[in-house]
Parts: structure tokens; C-alpha cells; sequence
């Protein structure tokens, strides 16, 4: 054998050498990888490391004042990104994650504890320095979270998201899991934000009929919380002739009933509410207009747990009511024309009720 045939050969096997010892470093480091996946110590790193990651990752920092409307915004896989990784946490997990995001990408304390004093110091100065000192130190309030949460809810699914993060933050306060200062705040600024996105003007006020989709109709009495609906044909009679069913609903949560309302169309007031919850004659009626007198708000529910503390109910019975009046104008004319008598305390106290029911 010539020496190039044995150079080559010796390549050769140092080539194939090379090979299998980079196979062997993969397979092991897979093994070591799936060893570990399921240790107790090493997933609990793991997590938390990657909760570091996505945190620095898709929170950015508060532009500086003078570039606070001319930052451009962050890609929106950010936000699905953050989403995504919450989704797939455990309940306690989402309990630590929550607490990192609350209190490392909250508010600049020294920050606002400077302008603060810088706000003092001027207040020999003219007006329009210490309303710009002001202005500097209420935008210096604004916690870091924030930004991110406004983007995740321009995203698609965003804004439901967000409502059952609130729902989390809520149950982990009640459920005293968590009496984190910086919690509370990161609960108090997505109210705000919620408060500002589900405002009456931006509701749509729905009737719902025997008519409207299935989907619909099973979250309708899935939801239903004052009186359950026992079946089928319950939930038929309760949108049905003589009865009126509404609900608000948002642009950003279609199909998703936020608060709903049921109202009796009756003859006479009830004696009691089992008579109106449990009445099955009006089931194949045609509705005689001749016959409706009282109209009896007897059940409401909220149906969003993250969207407690914001009003709704309220405002759907104003609206409510007003559609009544329109359809059948002459209750609402004998409420008017006889305030002292039985029905406008009937109508009144049913109201008084069902919210006493709404806000428990």
C-alpha cells in the first residue's frame, strides 16, 4: 500500500472516529437532557429561568419622557409570545411568574422619588414648570407592565386573555395565595385598563333568542348564576314568548356574553320568583301585548370573573329598560303616571334584588 493510500485511510478513520464521538456527546447530552427534564430541581430552575427569559424579553423598558410618543412599538409576537408561555404554566407558576412581572417591571421608585422632590423644589417657579414637573412625574408613575399589557390587547385574543389573567390575580388574592403589594398594584392597573376598553359606548346591547346560535345559547346558561337552567327546555322558555333574555357583549370578545339579563313580561306582579322561574304555560304561547302589564327584572349575571369591580350591570338594565319602553310603552307609562303604587315598588324591589344577586 502506497502512503497516500495509507494517508487516506487514515483520514478516513479519524473522520469516522470524529463522527461517532460527536454522536455519542449528542446521545448523551439527550439523555442527561431527558434525565432531567423531570427532576423535582432542575425543571423548577428551568421554569424559572425561562420565566427571566420571556419577562426581559417581551417587557421593554418606559421611554424616557421626551420619547414617549415616538417609540415605536414592539413586534407583536412579543405579546403572543408572553401568552403563550403563561397558557402553558401551572396554576402556581403562574402565581410566580405573575409576582416576578408585578415587582421586577413595576414602577421606577427612585425615578418618581426624584421628580417628586424636584416638584417641591418648584414650587416658587412659574405655572407652566410645575405642570410640566407634574406632567413628568405622573408619567414616571406609569409601571413597565403596563405597555405590555395595552399591546397584548391589540392582538388577536388579547383582550380575553387579559380579562382571565385579571380572573387569576383575583383568585390568588381571595383565595390568599398572595398578599403582594405589587400584586395588588398590577390587579389595580389592569382594572383601569379594563374599565377603559369595556366602557358602556363600546358595548353592544344583544337580545337573545331561541333563534341566536347554540354556542350561544349554552354559554347563556352555562353562565346563568342567580337561577340555573335546568335543560333544554328551560333555556327555551326563558327567551321565549312573554320573556326577554339581553346581554352586552364586546368587539373583542364575540360570542362571549358578558353580563346577562332576564326579564318576565307578565300580567300581574308575581307572588313569588318560583312562579316566573318555574312558569311552563308560556312555552308555545303566541305573546298577546294586551296581556303584558309588569315588566320583572328577575335574574342578572356576570359572567367574566376578571371583569369584577367594573360596571356593567348598571348599565344594562338602563339599556334594558329603555327597550322596553320602547316595545311596550304603556308599563312604563303606569310607572310613571302611579310612582306610590304596589307595581312601581314591584318593579323597583325586583330591580333591588336581582342586583343584591349581581354584585354578591
Amino acid at each position: 500500500m502506497t502512503p497516500f493510500h495509507l494517508c487516506t485511510a487514515a483520514r478516513s478513520l479519524l473522520k469516522s472516529y470524529r463522527h461517532r464521538a460527536v454522536l455519542k456527546t449528542v446521545q448523551g447530552l439527550r439523555v442527561w437532557e431527558f434525565r432531567n427534564m423531570y427532576h423535582p430541581c432542575t425543571s423548577i430552575i428551568a421554569v424559572h429561568n425561562s420565566m427571566d427569559e420571556i419577562l426581559r424579553k417581551t417587557v421593554a423598558p418606559l421611554p424616557s419622557y421626551e420619547m414617549r410618543d415616538k417609540s415605536p412599538p414592539p413586534p407583536e409576537s412579543n405579546s403572543l409570545e408572553f401568552m403563550h408561555f403563561y397558557k402553558s404554566l401551572e396554576k402556581e407558576q403562574k402565581l410566580d411568574f405573575l409576582e416576578k412581572l408585578s415587582h421586577d417591571f413595576g414602577v421606577d421608585h427612585r425615578w418618581a422619588s426624584d421628580l417628586a422632590a424636584k416638584l417641591l423644589d418648584t414650587q416658587g417657579r412659574d405655572v407652566a414648570t410645575i405642570l410640566q414637573v407634574e406632567d413628568r412625574l405622573r408619567y414616571s408613575l406609569t409601571p413597565r407592565y403596563r405597555q405590555l399589557l395595552t399591546h397584548i390587547s391589540k392582538v388577536q385574543g388579547g383582550v380575553k386573555f387579559l380579562v382571565d389573567l385579571r380572573a387569576d390575580l383575583i383568585e390568588f388574592a381571595s383565595s390568599k395565595m398572595s398578599d403582594s403589594p405589587h400584586m395588588r398594584d398590577l390587579n389595580s392597573t389592569l382594572k383601569s385598563l379594563l374599565s377603559e376598553w369595556f366602557s358602556v359606548g363600546l358595548l353592544r346591547l344583544e337580545r337573545i333568542t331561541w333563534q341566536s346560535t347554540c354556542e350561544i345559547l349554552q354559554k347563556i346558561s352555562q353562565y346563568e348564576a342567580v337561577h340555573p337552567v335546568r335543560n333544554w327546555t328551560d333555556i327555551k322558555r326563558r327567551v321565549g314568548p312573554y320573556r326577554r333574555c339581553y346581554a352586552f357583549t364586546h368587539a373583542s370578545m364575540p360570542g362571549e356574553p358578558l353580563v346577562v339579563l332576564h326579564v318576565a313580561l307578565t300580567e300581574d306582579i308575581a307572588n313569588n320568583i318560583q312562579g316566573i322561574v318555574r312558569e311552563f304555560s308560556t312555552l308555545d304561547a303566541d305573546e298577546d301585548v294586551n296581556k303584558i302589564n309588569a315588566a320583572i327584572f328577575y335574574s342578572i349575571s356576570s359572567t367574566q370573573a376578571g371583569l369584577q369591580g367594573v360596571e356593567l350591570g348598571n348599565y344594562l338594565i338602563k339599556r334594558v329598560v329603555r327597550e322596553l319602553q320602547v316595545e311596550h310603552n304603556k308599563i312604563f307609562k303606569s310607572i310613571q303616571q302611579l310612582k306610590s303604587c304596589v307595581l312601581y315598588k314591584c318593579v323597583c324591589v325586583c330591580i333591588f334584588y336581582i342586583k343584591m344577586n349581581y354584585f354578591c
